[in-house]
């Protein structure tokens, strides 16, 4: 082989090695499939596009991962229900906070995403000073359909608190406004979000008791668990760059 085509030949193979190295985790490219309900700002849908900072987030860790993932519009109890009975393989993005303790066996999360912090809100008139529960005896809240909030299961479950389950954050802000019920549990990136949709000012509400410091990941059925290294590994990364931050501020300032 003339020195020629020598140097071409390793050049071509430079070319090729720089290729594979910034190919996103080249050899994996599984697919999975993700439901989650509509949770503005985090999973949204418009003309059949998704988008949010859920949505976001994961198709940047598939990206970098080289898995794909189908993602499909469910509503939250029947994306739970595929869930557990393996029919989607992940959660878009979910708490250990909000699950059944006792299916956490089955399932695995990836490292933390981020965070939110749910609080209890009223309207800023009809305030009331929340230590525990025994303080909304009697009261209707409303809350998200199928979530959980654990320092109040025992007042919903003996009927000292009344919970109203709704599927749309804007239907529970709007009740609150028109004081259908006394007061809202949400967190408050969703509260700010879709109340400022809704046109409504900040100062009308009063935010009281903080519920939970809820930690956000990727929710993954057990049986996929040889995903997770990659997941956590480009999680890792995209926090380090600050891509996950910058995801969170397009959607919230």
């Amino acid at each position: 082989m003339s020195e020629r085509n020598s140097r071409f030949f390793k050049s071509i193979i430079r070319v090729i090695s720089l290729l594979l190295l910034l190919s996103p985790a080249s050899g994996y490219g599984e697919m999975f499939r993700a439901g989650s309900d509509t949770w503005a700002p985090f999973f949204m849908v418009s003309n059949n596009q998704f988008s949010g900072i859920g949505v976001d987030v994961l198709t940047e860790v598939s990206r970098r991962t080289g898995d794909e993932v189908d993602l499909q519009h469910l509503p939250n109890v029947r994306a739970l229900s595929m869930f557990d009975n393996k029919e989607i393989d992940m959660i878009v993005i979910d708490s250990p906070l909000w699950n059944d303790q006792e299916k956490l066996k089955d399932v695995l999360f990836s490292d933390e995403l981020m965070s939110v912090q749910e609080y209890i809100y009223f309207l800023k008139d009809d305030y009331i000073e929340v230590k525990t529960p025994e303080d909304l005896r009697g009261k209707v809240v409303n809350i998200f359909l199928g979530y959980s909030y654990p320092s109040f299961e025992e007042a919903f479950n003996k009927g000292i608190v009344e919970k109203d389950e709704l599927s749309s954050e804007l239907s529970i802000i709007k009740m609150l406004a028109e004081k259908r019920c006394a007061a809202i549990f949400m967190d408050s990136i969703a509260f700010e979000y879709n109340a400022a949709r809704l046109g409504y000012e900040m100062h009308m509400f009063k935010r009281g008791m903080q519920l939970s410091n809820a930690e956000l990941r990727i929710k993954i059925r057990r049986e996929k668990a040889s995903i997770l290294p990659r997941v956590n590994k480009a999680i890792a990364e995209m926090k380090a760059d600050g891509l996950i931050d910058r995801i969170t501020k397009k959607y919230t300032e």
